[in-house]
């Protein structure tokens, strides 16, 4: 059984610096943790998540992320963004009678939104910023 080690966030931002300075897009979330885990091994063997290698590379601040999403027949209203786990901010609208509807709900850290329809994320496209 090989052993492992949880690398640090500071790491594994320092380790997406130097990815997408050679390169300047991944197009996935498994790529771009492989990359990061190739990176990260120098003398011990380093393992990040997939989840967490994504909110890290949102607050990085060094990439752009594209959210491609199927919809679903489920009409729910969200609380939490199934991408960074940010509370999602309603979008809504006013009606000719002076009320509110609420038309779907956005996300202002990673930029996802949804309709009334459940959007799901399928695919991250993570490009270098700039």
């Amino acid at each position: 059984m090989v052993e492992y080690r949880i690398a640090k966030d500071d790491r594994v931002r320092e380790s997406i610096a130097r990815i997408f300075s050679t390169r300047h897009a991944v197009n996935s979330q498994r790529q771009l943790k492989r990359l990061v885990e190739k990176d990260l091994k120098a003398d011990e063997v380093f393992r990040v998540g997939e989840s967490r290698l994504r909110q890290i590379a949102i607050d990085s601040g060094k990439v752009d992320l594209e959210i491609h999403c199927r919809e679903t027949i489920e009409m729910r209203s969200l609380v939490r963004c199934p991408v960074c786990a940010e509370r999602l901010a309603r979008v809504r609208n006013m009606t000719v009678f002076g009320g509110t509807v609420t038309l779907g709900y956005r996300c202002s850290r990673c930029g996802y939104w949804t309709g009334l329809r459940k959007r799901v994320p399928t695919r991250y496209v993570f490009t270098r910023r700039g």
